[in-house]
């Protein structure tokens, strides 16, 4: 009589030497995470960004200009690489994705400068708004810095006191991460976050080969009815490995690069493990409630795929709509993530980790009870036999052609990817950014006074956009305490004379203290309060005629968002996410097809078939994008068509190269469910290898090569420069050409080599 621990033992051994011994599953489990890891540590590595190319388009050439620019050189931030003699040409720089803001002095600043209101411009592209916006941000800093000496002695020449016209100084301090560093913020989010996706498509797989002909028949009978064993037994392995990576990534973060946990290792490694239980239990209940590891897969994909943009971690989802909101409240990775900032950012106690710690248990121990539940039913019903096959005319173009088409709605894995993932993801997607901006972050305002000063001040803080003053107390401990435990995201700390010492001229500093686990929320409450100041500043000065019309002769700096007026985030990150998204699932449709080929033993097809096959699979993808770029982005309200034709004779090069791509890939298996498994799990890294959100100029050139190996890097700098910024083909030539190679090559390949039966 076989014991259930001989049952677990014995399946435990099976699944340790399956991924030792076979290929793809170890790929998966040890060879991927690999290179993720180190592809996320290499392009992640300057943390901070440096040296934004930027223009200045000086028309006045004065010696305040001259004493803005040398500001902007003296910057650690920005290159102020080109000096173009018009706005017309350095918007043509922006197109091309040469720079990234310019700053904009007028011919009219050369008469009356400081005797009469100017106003200087700063442009930056918001279709790439992170380092968009932090150029402009830098340029605006420098004129600021320029101005001030210049203002105080215009005040001097009106027998004004100049220390009056000094605004209080809004301190900001980042808890956590003072450097403001993408190294910390993206790099514990997204190496995470991939881990999380790939253990789930690992750890699918290990229980679908328990899984025959969608029923559990077999394996209740040779584990003699101890299933729960047999199931946590194949699970066991793969938790323990994504635990491990999860673990070296952590020590990597923590140990090498400097980064260390300022709360609790114990309970940051605690709530890790805990995340991996829930992901592989997730995937074993999938598997065992639907028997079909095809849909299994799909939903993985959906829940998983996307956990990142719906983890709260970069917008805010208080104020999207109401399923993004309870969407993420279902996952689990949303809850590790509150759970790895409090305690390796901001520092918070451990008892203020233990509702996620718990949580994540719970819904580990619920997913793992219902895939036992599910695999008893499951046992009890015969295997069902459902062979599937994808059988094209071998010899001839329009054949293969119109078969392609006539078979895809009968082979549910192919069509799911091809045309329902399409769909899906276009709406799916976009439910995580549809708030746009980051509105109403709860902060608290520590305040000992009550002088008109200070009320105002709360006042405009109450008044602004972006904030919700949850608390004002008088205790900056408490303040602290509240933002470590993720009830407020940021503290302002009002002085208790700020009133009297602005009167005098020597103003006490606002002290702002922000969550550097989550760098958009830090720039929101940061940007508001600096507002909030400024009006407050501005109010008092009304009391003071001569001090105000002193002021007012100072430039105006005005930012303007280009390509992206409401800098919204999802205005910013769709339109590139999009091009990942394109290019995956035509990839993965393509791939499914070969292999559904490869595992029904299908006739080979020869030139003319596979040309046939390429031509649908173009035309589909084409459609896809067409379907994105017309319809999704009208009815989302995204940026879109600055280049109608571009895009159009765009479109079908890199529906080539994507199924090119996809259907090579697709000979390396034998099994329709290892394409997906496999490449799933890269989708996160190629929106960021794609140098929209993390530039390429601040990667090592060598991952910037690589990164070209796959169509969606270029299609994501020149489809989002055409649709959002209305670039022309001329201006995105070197994308455009580097996919027409990318077509050229992968078309090649498929058409001279595709379909050769490898082991």
């Amino acid at each position: 009589m076989t014991t259930g621990p001989q049952v677990f033992a014995t399946h435990l051994r099976a699944e340790v030497r399956r991924l030792l011994t076979r290929r793809w599953d170890a790929v998966v489990a040890f060879a991927l995470p690999l290179l993720i890891l180190v592809a996320v540590a290499t392009m992640l590595g300057p943390g901070v960004a440096k040296n934004i190319p930027v223009a200045v388009v000086d028309q006045a050439d004065t010696a305040f200009t001259r004493a803005a620019i040398r500001e902007m050189q003296s910057s650690a931030v920005v290159d102020v690489a080109y000096r173009p003699a018009s706005l017309d040409e350095a918007m043509a720089l922006m197109r091309r994705g040469e720079i990234y803001s310019v700053a904009h002095f007028p011919s009219e600043m050369k008469h009356g400068l400081f005797r009469h209101h100017t106003t200087v411009s700063v442009y930056f592209n918001g279709a790439f708004q992170t380092m968009g916006s932090m150029a402009a941000m830098q340029q605006s800093a420098a004129i600021g810095v320029a101005a001030a000496p210049r203002l105080e002695e215009r005040a001097r020449q009106m027998g004004l006191p100049a220390t009056q016209l000094t605004a209080p100084a809004v301190q900001v301090s980042i808890i956590g991460n003072p450097q403001l560093s993408f190294e910390l913020f993206l790099g514990a989010l997204l190496a995470t976050g991939m881990l999380h996706l790939l253990a789930a498509c690992s750890a699918l797989m290990a229980v679908g080969r328990l899984l025959f002909r969608r029923s559990f028949h077999r394996t209740r009978l040779s584990s003699q009815g101890h299933l729960f064993a047999a199931l946590t037994g194949r699970l066991l392995p793969h938790w323990m490995i994504f635990t491990a990576w999860g673990t070296a990534w952590i020590v990597w973060l923590a140990g090498f690069r400097g980064w260390d946990v300022a709360g609790s290792m114990p309970m940051l490694l605690l709530g890790l493990a805990a995340m991996m239980a829930v992901t592989v239990s997730v995937s074993a209940m999938l598997v065992a409630a639907l028997a079909d590891i095809d849909l299994s897969l799909s939903v993985t994909a959906v829940y998983s795929g996307a956990a990142i943009a719906f983890s709260n971690a970069t917008l805010p989802l208080d104020h999207g709509p109401k399923f993004a909101q309870v969407w993420s409240q279902i996952l689990p990775f949303t809850h590790y993530i509150q759970l790895q900032t409090a305690q390796w950012v901001t520092g918070a106690d451990v008892r203020s980790s233990m509702f996620e710690l718990a949580l994540l248990c719970a819904m580990a121990v619920a997913a793992l009870a219902v895939a036992w539940l599910a695999m008893k039913a499951r046992s009890r019903r015969p295997a069902t036999s459902a062979p599937l096959t994808y059988d094209l005319p071998a010899n001839s173009v329009s054949g293969a052609f119109a078969a392609t088409f006539a078979k895809l709605p009968k082979a549910r894995p192919v069509s799911s990817l091809l045309l329902l993932a399409v769909v899906l993801y276009g709406f799916y997607y976009p439910a995580a950014y549809s708030g746009q901006v980051a509105k109403g972050l709860p902060v608290a305002v520590v305040s000992t006074g009550t002088t008109p000063f200070a009320l105002n001040l709360v006042s405009h803080l109450r008044s602004s956009e972006g904030l919700d003053v949850a608390t004002v107390t008088g205790s900056a401990k408490e303040a602290e305490q509240l933002m470590k435990d993720g009830v407020v995201d940021g503290v302002i700390i009002l002085p208790e004379n700020l009133g009297r010492s602005l009167a005098q001229g020597v103003p006490d500093g606002i002290a702002v203290w922000l969550n550097g686990g989550y760098l958009v929320r830090v720039a929101s409450v940061g940007k508001a309060a600096a507002g909030a100041a400024a009006a407050t500043f501005e109010s008092q000065l009304d009391g003071l005629p001569e001090l105000a019309r002193v002021a007012k002769l100072a430039p105006t700096v005005r930012q303007e968002s280009l390509f992206n007026p409401t800098q919204g985030y999802g205005d910013y990150a769709v339109p590139a996410v999009v091009l990942v998204i394109l290019q995956q699932t035509l990839l993965m449709g393509a791939g499914v097809l070969i292999a559904i080929r490869r595992e029904s033993m299908a006739r080979p097809l020869a030139l003319a078939g596979r040309l046939g096959l390429w031509l649908a699979l173009i035309v589909i993808g084409t459609l896809s994008s067409l379907f994105y770029f017309g319809f999704i982005f009208w009815i989302q309200d995204y940026p879109r068509a600055g280049d109608l034709w571009g895009i159009l004779l765009l479109s079908p090069v890199l529906a080539a190269a994507s199924s090119a791509l996809g259907l090579c890939f697709g000979t390396l298996f034998n099994r329709r469910e290892r394409v997906v498994q496999v490449w799933v799990g890269t989708s996160a890294l190629l929106f960021f290898l794609g140098g929209a959100a993390w530039p390429h100029f601040m990667m090592p050139k060598l991952l910037v090569w690589v990164a070209h190996v796959f169509p969606s890097t270029a299609a994501v700098q020149g489809f989002v420069r055409m649709n959002a910024m209305g670039a022309s083909l001329q201006e995105v030539a070197p994308q455009a050409l580097v996919l027409v190679l990318l077509a050229v090559v992968y078309g090649a390949l498929w058409l001279t080599f595709g379909e050769r039966r490898t082991a």
